[in-house]
């Protein structure tokens, strides 16, 4: 394992588009810091500044910056591909690795991305949290932290169908274009045509259901608990978003397309030419 590691990080050290795409991850949180809460200030009437509070700001952060693993998805097709286009798969071959390696290489670089994702995601809401919070206990501070856990499932997952991209198409800007295209445009048609009660099957889409791993904080209930309120409000009436299948059920669906997208890149690495 370890050579394997040394092996992806001489290659993606020397690749100066990992390096920048990387950096416009790390800024884009990093300006989150500042960006999130100047939006309360656009915004009259309700203040958004409770969402960056202890505990809702881990829902609200887990949330917020989902997208922005679409740049980690891009970093690993662009590096898959130029694996291809550069021979390297096939060198890497000829010096006596295997083909299931050269994809075990990738899946160990997905998983350290997505702990970087979750750690940076994890240390800005800490930030935000401290910074905005009224009254500070580890106990409050920590009671939603299990949220970065199925972030980094999401996180994973997103790379991971990135990289199945890369290996089916081969080619960085038409991979690119494939995987943009089927998450911003075919995944939302797909969840619109199947829109009627009786086709439930539009929760088990994979984009849909790997977003919903971090779905939109409930802002109802988050206000109503700042104006602590007696009487509950009817979020039901309010309901703009759909919720889907619950939490636990979009894990374990996420669970099994990860299986079946890790089997399938074995498979097609075991048959594809590597040029």
């Amino acid at each position: 394992m370890k050579k394997l590691i040394r092996i992806e990080q001489i290659k993606i050290l020397n690749y100066i588009p990992f390096q920048i795409l990387l950096g416009l991850y790390v800024v884009a949180i990093v300006l989150g810091l500042v960006i999130y809460p100047l939006i309360d200030r656009q915004i009259p009437v309700i203040s958004l500044s409770d969402v960056f509070r202890f505990p809702d700001v881990w829902a609200f952060m887990t949330w917020i910056t989902e997208p922005y693993n679409i740049l980690l998805s891009l970093i690993v097709i662009m590096i898959t591909t130029n694996e291809f286009s550069n021979h390297t798969f096939k060198t890497q071959v000829i010096f006596g690795l295997g083909r299931r390696e050269l994809i075990s290489q990738k899946i160990v670089l997905i998983f350290l991305l997505a702990l970087l994702a979750t750690a940076l995601i994890g240390l800005t809401t800490i930030l935000l949290g401290l910074t905005h919070s009224y009254k500070i206990t580890l106990k409050i501070a920590l009671e939603n932290a299990w949220m970065l856990f199925p972030y980094f499932i999401s996180s994973f997952t997103l790379m991971i169908i990135g990289m199945l991209f890369a290996l089916l198409i081969k080619n960085t800007a038409l991979s690119i274009l494939a995987f943009l295209g089927f998450r911003t445009f075919i995944s939302p048609i797909l969840f619109m045509i199947f829109t009627k009660k009786e086709w439930e099957f539009r929760w088990f889409l994979p984009f849909r259901a790997n977003t919903k791993l971090t779905p939109l904080p409930d802002l109802i209930e988050i206000f109503q608990r700042k104006l602590d309120s007696p009487e509950p409000v009817n979020a039901s009436s309010f309901e703009i978003i759909p919720k889907g299948l619950p939490l636990w059920g979009n894990i374990l669906v996420v669970a099994g397309y990860l299986v079946i997208l890790v089997f399938l890149s074995y498979r097609i690495m075991d048959r594809k030419r590597l040029t």
